[in-house]
């Protein structure tokens, strides 16, 4: 009885501390992202920051990370999906494509968000494919900014289990100002919950 007793006790240390290590490891990723993202903001040469604003920058601020917010997603392709235009800031026009949607649980509700590509001329294309994975909650404009918030993948995740992290949303470079011209969410990316996760508006 001794024995069993042990080996349970054991049993459940050993999973406490594994679980301790995986939120270890998922609050120091999150922190490292941050910490680059910050950098970024103080290099002139990435930031959407004009050089009066780099000097008086001192970071941005983050809801808590949270790691209901990291969740698996199920891919479903739509590779029949024609290009659109989607509206930007400045009332132009890009031409992008959804390439899936991803459905995923959180906070009790099962919820979706489509994933875009932007389709570029033949001219404009480079190496790197970017999926777009823009994004309004119920935080919008609130505690985050007014026009939503943005998520990207650079290259497109392999299989049809996708991880979408909202700690890692960032705001669109328009947040910051008007000399950017950032691409609208699309009316199937406004979820009806609250994503307390990720940047908080500037």
């Amino acid at each position: 009885m001794f024995k069993k007793g042990l080996f349970i006790a054991t049993y459940l240390v050993t999973i406490l501390s594994v679980a301790i290590a995986q939120d270890k490891t998922f609050f120091e990723e999150i922190a490292e992202y941050r910490k680059s993202q910050n950098e970024d903001f103080l290099d002139p040469q990435k930031s959407p920051l004009n050089a009066d604003q780099i000097e008086k920058f001192k970071g941005h601020t983050f809801f808590k990370p949270d790691s209901i917010y990291r969740v698996k997603a199920r891919f479903e392709k739509t590779p029949d999906s024609k290009p659109f235009l989607l509206g930007t800031s400045k009332g132009t026009n890009r031409l992008y494509k959804r390439l899936g949607i991803l459905h995923f649980e959180l906070k009790g509700q099962s919820l979706t968000i489509e994933a875009y590509l932007q389709v570029q001329s033949f001219a404009l294309r480079t190496k790197k494919v970017y999926v777009f994975l823009p994004i309004m909650d119920k935080t919008t404009g609130e505690s985050t900014y007014s026009a939503g918030r943005y998520l990207h993948y650079e290259g497109i995740p392999e299989g049809d289990e996708w991880i979408v992290d909202f700690n890692k949303l960032y705001n669109p470079s328009c947040a910051y100002s008007d000399r950017f011209e950032c691409p609208k969410v699309p009316e199937p990316n406004h979820l009806p919950i609250a994503i307390e996760a990720g940047i908080k508006g500037w």
